[in-house]
């Protein structure tokens, strides 16, 4: 089964063993975890207030260099 994680492995609270986050640790619905519905506000069934945070640009904030970790901007997991 393929898992598009396109979207959510750009967020900094995704945690890509179980495919959840801070705001979804159940799992992330199928529709924001490949992009389809963006993560930018609050969702109802959603844990605290976490949105969509892009990690490189998170990492690059602080200072961090991201020039290894852009190579790996779209990814498919396989399981």
């Amino acid at each position: 089964m393929n898992k598009d994680i396109k979207y959510c492995s750009k967020c900094i609270n995704f945690n890509g063993d179980d495919f959840a986050c801070v705001a979804f640790p159940n799992g992330i619905p199928n529709e924001i975890l490949s992009g389809k519905i963006k993560h930018v506000s609050k969702f109802p069934e959603q844990m605290g207030d976490d949105v969509f945070l892009d990690k490189i640009q998170f990492l690059k904030d602080g200072g961090i260099d991201t020039s290894d970790l852009e190579q790996w901007n779209d990814m498919i997991i396989e399981d």
